[in-house]
């Protein structure tokens, strides 16, 4: 009875095992491990052209990410208004329009200009008949013939005609009219309002026939001759970035790159993002620049001494950065690929900021070889 215990309990363990290893091993079978290991022979890889070496310290130009805007200097740039209330006769440049210094925008006119330039006639004409008898009375009364007080009464009158014919003369000089063709007779009833600056027409505010206000722009001229980037550079950033800095800058609205360098470092840190603005003069590619762009620019800082490799011997597989350590095996190479993290890339080197040492030895060049091998043997297995 003992021994037929015993049997039946092995019986009922062995089937229980039995039937475990039924349930694991399907589920075993469909699970997929990557491969982390693959092999070439020596001599494959060297017609590869796979060599062997270490990461290297490597000496490269820092630099310094930063964003801005396109701008042009204050003088650059201009909103031109009617110097006086006057109607608009007529609009003569359109939007785009390139226009030089002194070009006539438009032709305006008021009643106003008709009644200034008579206050000059009216002064000038009774200046003739006062500066006579200013010089009459003053020989008189140096000559102690005439009274003091007729010489006072026509020195007070002839100072202020004086100052009468200065200003309206000068209110004439700022209207573009001039006061000696106004003396000859030849008054205008219109005047132009003309370019400031040399530039561009970017925008226009009138109408033929509106009202022009003084107080209000009729017309905006900007000049990109000088435009330059406005950068904002962050405070850790600052002792990197040097007047004479080498700067790439990039733009979605504008093809390829610029180039450019630093001009000014600004000595005040922006109150809200407490960055500093950096100025860069644009040396290259410099057509249809629009103020107000927004850029990205690269400024080569100071050289500093990193770890890197070179760039044959990094792979990319979507967003991800590989490197292979090689190992040899008797006329075998053992390749283990291993993920790291790269920094800037100059002159056939990639730093490299994390995930390999100096001590490994990696596959130096040839990388996008050895991930196709990866991939293939990922797939076989």
């Amino acid at each position: 009875m003992k021994y037929l215990t015993l049997i039946i309990a092995g019986a009922a363990l062995l089937s229980a095992c039995t039937s475990e290893k039924k349930n694991t091993t399907p589920a075993a079978a469909n699970a997929t491990v990557a491969t982390e290991q693959f092999t070439l022979s020596t001599t494959i890889a060297a017609q590869a052209g796979v060599a062997q070496g270490h990461a290297t310290m490597h000496t490269f130009n820092s630099v310094v990410k930063a964003n801005g805007q396109l701008r042009v200097l204050p003088q650059s740039e201009a909103e031109v208004a009617s110097p006086i209330g006057a109607n608009i006769k007529q609009i003569l440049v359109v939007e785009g329009q390139h226009v030089s210094k002194g070009q006539t925008l438009a032709i305006v006119g008021h009643p106003d200009l008709l009644e200034l330039q008579g206050r000059y006639l009216s002064a000038s004409s009774r200046m003739s008949y006062v500066a006579k008898e200013y010089q009459r009375q003053k020989q008189l009364y140096a000559s102690k013939i005439g009274a003091g007080k007729d010489f006072q009464q026509i020195t007070s009158e002839y100072r202020q005609l004086q100052s009468e014919l200065r200003i309206t003369a000068q209110q004439l000089q700022l209207l573009g009219i001039s006061p000696q063709a106004v003396k000859a007779g030849r008054t205008v009833s219109t005047i132009a309002i003309k370019a400031p600056i040399a530039g561009s027409v970017q925008t226009i505010s009138a109408q033929t026939g509106q009202y022009a206000d003084p107080q209000s722009a009729l017309f905006t001229l900007v000049n990109t001759d000088h435009i330059y980037a406005d950068i904002l550079v962050f405070e850790n950033h600052l002792p990197q970035v040097q007047p004479g800095s080498t700067v790439t800058l990039t733009a979605k609205t504008i093809e390829g790159s610029m180039t450019g360098t630093v001009a000014t470092v600004g000595k005040m840190f922006d109150t809200q993002s407490r960055a500093v603005h950096v100025r860069v003069n644009i040396t290259s590619n410099r057509n249809r620049l629009i103020p107000g762009t927004y850029v990205t620019a690269n400024i080569s800082g100071s050289k500093v001494s990193r770890l890197a490799v070179p760039t044959d011997a990094i792979a990319s597989d979507g967003d991800r950065q590989y490197v292979f350590l090689a190992q040899r095996k008797n006329d075998q190479l053992i390749f283990t690929p291993r993920e790291v993290h790269t920094g800037v890339s100059e002159n056939g080197f990639c730093e490299i900021t994390g995930g390999l040492s100096a001590a490994e030895n990696i596959a130096s060049s040839g990388a996008y070889t050895l991930m196709s091998e990866w991939k293939k043997a990922d797939a076989a297995q």
